[in-house]
């Protein structure tokens, strides 16, 4: 088995916004995918509200904040694979947050959504600028290839638009084991059926065709590296 995971914005967690937020900066949510530099992350955070509950993954604005107990847990599982960059976060009255607290990027992304098995429909903007993408959504069938995710534990979506990451069912069990907060998990079916390009993403191989690659998605971020400073 296997999960999609988002994060949730609880109303017991704290706000915060950036204090050192950088030109440009990068917006990526839970993960980007593919790694990237610190050029375009900001390093400190202060809170605007006044809570008293600081969860192991929190929304920022536009990225994340995970706790040093979820790094751990990824590090278990994927050693030295994933970025974890430290954010320093501050209280609404300037007092140190104790805790450790990073952004967190997942580095691995390849697609393993079975399309003609999902509850799943294709979207096709009408600007020349962006091409068709599928629409995920929470409590639908959410199928993927079994052969394409074998031994991994976390990764995200490559051609695919999807918000957040997919994890294992042992990483999932860590998780609640350990009482990870605030995210929302949804269980993904595994088929054995083997993942095929022109069976899953055709209408965006077709688009890429006629256009390139599109601005700003991974498969052009890799052929631009220097936007991934």
């Amino acid at each position: 088995m296997a999960y999609w995971l988002k994060m949730a914005f609880d109303a017991r967690e704290p706000s915060f916004e950036f204090e050192d937020e950088p030109e440009k900066m990068r917006l990526f949510g839970l993960s980007l995918g593919i790694p990237v530099g610190t050029e375009r992350l900001p390093t400190k955070a202060r809170e605007i509200t006044e809570k008293k509950v600081y969860p192991d993954i929190m929304t920022m604005p536009g990225l994340n904040a995970v706790s040093a107990k979820f790094k751990q847990i990824v590090e278990e599982f994927e050693p030295e694979l994933h970025q974890f960059f430290p954010l320093r976060l501050t209280r609404k009255d300037g007092s140190l947050v104790e805790d450790e607290y990073f952004i967190f990027n997942c580095t691995v992304s390849f697609d393993s959504l079975l399309f003609q098995h999902s509850e799943v429909d294709w979207i096709y903007s009408e600007s020349k600028n962006k091409c068709p993408w599928l629409e995920i959504k929470d409590f639908r069938v959410n199928a993927l290839s079994k052969p394409a995710i074998q031994g991994r534990h976390i990764w995200s979506n490559f051609r695919l638009r999807c918000p957040g990451i997919y994890i294992s069912d042992a990483f999932h069990r860590q998780l609640k084991d350990e009482k990870i907060r605030y995210c929302e998990s949804f269980f993904c079916e595994e088929l054995d059926i083997p993942w095929v390009a022109s069976e899953n993403v055709q209408p965006i191989l077709d688009w890429e065709k006629k256009h390139g690659l599109e601005r700003g998605m991974k498969p052009w971020l890799l052929q631009h590296q220097d936007e991934l400073k």
